[in-house]
């Protein structure tokens, strides 16, 4: 076992030697437009994730919210913690929206899944501390339209006037805002 073990490591170190791998190559250097093609890369990644799951948590059922025939607005996520509450919580969901939407002027349709929810287009989220005595965390994820369409003029509909953004909308339930483009967020 040992005289092929030392056999194998020899033979590595010698095609290493060889070969002149550029794994290992000093001279090679990352340019410029590489490091911006990583971070671009690195950006639609963690925008693509959900963000439940940038949280570390098991999301076991969403709620997406978006315009009828139109862009999303957001993502709600649930953690495991928050099982036993899904059939209470999905009763009168639709018709809920549906008049929080009628209020706004906008048809909002509502999406019911298993398993996290993600949005392409995520500007911010907000992320509220728990619900019920269950302190797992619950996600929101907005779009641009999500934050300026839905989110300001729904706390308008239940008598909540005196906010200017987003990041105060979030900030009244406790929750924590997050601004991932500062140059779209509503803060």
């Amino acid at each position: 076992m040992k005289t092929k073990l030392k056999t194998l490591l020899t033979l590595i170190t010698i095609g290493f030697t060889v070969f002149q791998c550029d794994l290992f190559d000093p001279k090679s250097k990352v340019s410029n437009d590489d490091l911006v093609a990583m971070l671009g890369l690195q950006q639609i990644y963690a925008n693509s994730l959900s963000e439940g799951q940038k949280l570390g948590l098991n999301i076991a059922y969403s709620h997406r919210f978006s315009i009828k025939n139109g862009p999303h607005l957001f993502c709600r996520e649930y953690s495991t913690a928050y099982l036993e509450k899904q059939a209470e919580w999905e009763k009168n969901m639709e018709q809920t929206y549906t008049t929080i939407g009628n209020a706004i002027g906008i048809q909002i349709v509502v999406e019911k899944f298993n398993g996290p929810c993600s949005i392409s287009d995520k500007i911010s989220a907000c992320h509220y501390d728990g619900v019920d005595g269950i302190n797992d965390l619950i996600p929101y994820a907005y779009t641009t339209e999500g934050e300026h369409k839905y989110l300001i003029p729904a706390n308008i509909y239940y008598g909540v006037t005196d906010l200017k953004n987003a990041k105060e909308a979030c900030e009244r339930f406790k929750g924590t805002y997050v601004c991932y483009d500062p140059s779209k967020c509503w803060q």
